[in-house]
């Protein structure tokens, strides 16, 4: 079960945290990606970005919620 957290007086949503750590690790793959040969296969970058920022934080997400 998903519970706020609180930091200083008020209360964070978890998946603010998930959606930061996402955010990192899309960043990184995406530079990769870029970087490497499989850029050639992306054909739309914007669509590519969002769909793996997506897939990043459902990983995520479920990895961290199923250590509770």
């Amino acid at each position: 079960m998903l519970h706020e957290m609180a930091l200083g007086g008020i209360f964070y949503s978890p998946m603010l945290i998930f959606v930061l750590i996402s955010l990192v690790v899309a960043t990184l793959l995406r530079t990769l990606i870029h970087k490497s040969v499989l850029s050639r296969l992306v054909w739309q970058e914007a669509w590519f970005d969002v769909s793996l920022f997506v897939c990043v934080l459902a990983v995520v997400t479920y990895v961290l919620t199923s250590m509770d």
